[in-house]
């Protein structure tokens, strides 16, 4: 006759032995979906810059990062690059690429004084490669080769600017 276990018996796996309360208190963030909210392609110069020995334009990125917040857990939050390439010798502008790339964000469980940071940095990490991909794809439909931005440390980003503020309150205390 076989070993039979009783119901008792039977070993549960460790995660249904977790409490309910432990599992809901996992933080957590969800990208609930992207989405272009602006998007422009200018070639002021144009067909003149797509002509063949007008050279490698310079280059130049502007990042800039907003959110706000929808409901008590949602936000949106806006990654917007502007590139503007120019040929540097002849001062003209061969192409301006305004992009508004944004998400909504469902956070759980996070507790308030990380929400900026998670929102401006860890946020904007997930949604760089698909902006990065946007941008690559309206280089090429604009007549120039794809343009694959360098990746960005968002962290840095987050730490020059709290930097900046701190310097300007403590500039605005000084006046006062």
């Amino acid at each position: 006759m076989a070993d039979k276990k009783s119901k008792d018996e039977t070993r549960k796996p460790a995660a249904a032995e977790a409490p309910q309360g432990a599992q809901q208190a996992q933080p957590g963030l969800q990208i609930v979906t992207q989405f272009v909210k602006d998007c422009s392609v200018d070639l002021p110069n144009a067909p003149e810059t797509l002509v063949t020995g007008w050279g490698a334009p310079e280059t130049n990125i502007n990042i800039s990062l907003g959110h706000k917040q929808l409901k008590d857990n949602l936000f949106e939050v806006a990654l917007n690059l502007r590139v503007e390439a120019k040929n540097a010798k002849e001062n003209k502008t061969a192409f301006i690429i305004d992009l508004h790339y944004g998400a909504l964000v469902a956070l759980q469980n996070i507790p308030a004084e990380n929400t900026v940071p998670v929102l401006a940095v860890e946020v904007p990490k997930l949604l760089f490669p698909f902006a990065r991909e946007i941008i690559a794809d309206l280089t090429v439909k604009a007549g120039f080769p794809p343009l694959y931005m360098a990746p960005i440390s968002f962290e840095a980003l987050y730490v020059n600017e709290m930097k900046r503020l701190q310097e300007a309150q403590g500039k605005k205390a000084g006046n006062a």
